[in-house]
């Protein structure tokens, strides 16, 4: 006793028509008429009362007809909540360092092709019911538990020769036209910080939502800007230099969330930390 050849009868007994079956089922009408002779011949008992031109489930057919039909019933919502079991979706904000991110999302995909990442990198942490989030600073998010994730260095970017000495002082930049991250972004806080302490307000020519446009626009020479060694690291083509300017740093901390987590989100950030381990190493 075969499932398609249940199938078959089930759609037989409904339509107690085998050519209609067949034509339902894509296949030849011999081939129903086949399968119902040869699950009866199992059975040992005719199913349906044939006659020149058309079949009529008889009274076993009908008995046989409601169990199988309970029991495909079953079979069906077994296998769609299997299905839902492991289709799984989860959120993710991404607020600092994308590159290492991004690296993690595409070996994740790799492993687990069935498990999908919704990716943001526009949202806050406050507009979205994020799963997991990468972001500077270690403000609490509802619902979420927070942990340093790791500590990066802030450096000064700028085409090679733009300065004449290595040992960059206020004067060397007051001056100067910075790219930033746009406004709310980390980047463009610690440029803001920096400068501040500095003694004056930085002049922003230019601002970016999109790190790979920000770099683009500091190796075309239109400014300087502040950035994160360690997330930027091999981004930058070889004709930018990247310029010790004192003991900056940001912490990067990851928030997952504490209960009623998707699975594979642990899987995920097991991912994330290893990734971290080997660009750290290199």
């Amino acid at each position: 006793m075969e499932l398609l050849q249940l199938k078959y009868f089930c759609a037989a007994a409904e339509s107690e028509n085998f050519s209609k079956t067949a034509q339902r089922f894509m296949v030849p009408t011999s081939n129903i008429s086949q399968s119902i002779k040869r699950l009866e011949k199992e059975l040992g008992a005719p199913l349906f009362t044939r006659s020149a031109n058309r079949v009529v489930l008889n009274d076993r057919g009908g008995l046989f007809y409601n169990e199988i039909k309970h029991a495909l019933t079953l079979i069906e919502k077994a296998k769609t909540n299997t299905v839902k079991s492991v289709a799984y979706t989860f959120k993710m904000g991404i607020f600092a360092n994308r590159r290492i991110a991004m690296k993690a999302v595409e070996k994740f995909q790799k492993l687990y092709p069935d498990i999908s990442i919704i990716v943001s990198h526009e949202s806050t942490p406050e507009d979205t019911d994020f799963d997991i989030i990468i972001s500077d600073g270690a403000k609490k998010i509802s619902g979420l538990t927070s942990e340093k994730f790791y500590e990066e260095k802030i450096v000064l970017a700028a085409p090679k020769g733009y300065f004449k000495t290595k040992s960059i002082t206020a004067n060397d930049i007051k001056d100067k036209p910075f790219i930033t991250m746009a406004s709310g972004w980390s980047l463009y806080n610690i440029t803001q910080k920096i400068c501040s302490d500095m003694g004056f307000t930085p002049r922003i020519a230019l601002q970016g939502d999109d790190p790979f446009y920000v770099r683009k626009c500091i190796e075309i020479g239109l400014g300087i800007s502040f950035v994160s060694e360690f997330s930027w690291r091999g981004q930058f083509s070889p004709d930018i230099e990247l310029i010790n300017i004192g003991d900056y740093k940001r912490d990067i901390y990851i928030h997952r969330r504490k209960s009623h987590s998707p699975p594979y989100v642990d899987k995920f950030y097991a991912i994330l930390l290893k990734q971290y381990d080997e660009e750290s190493n290199k």
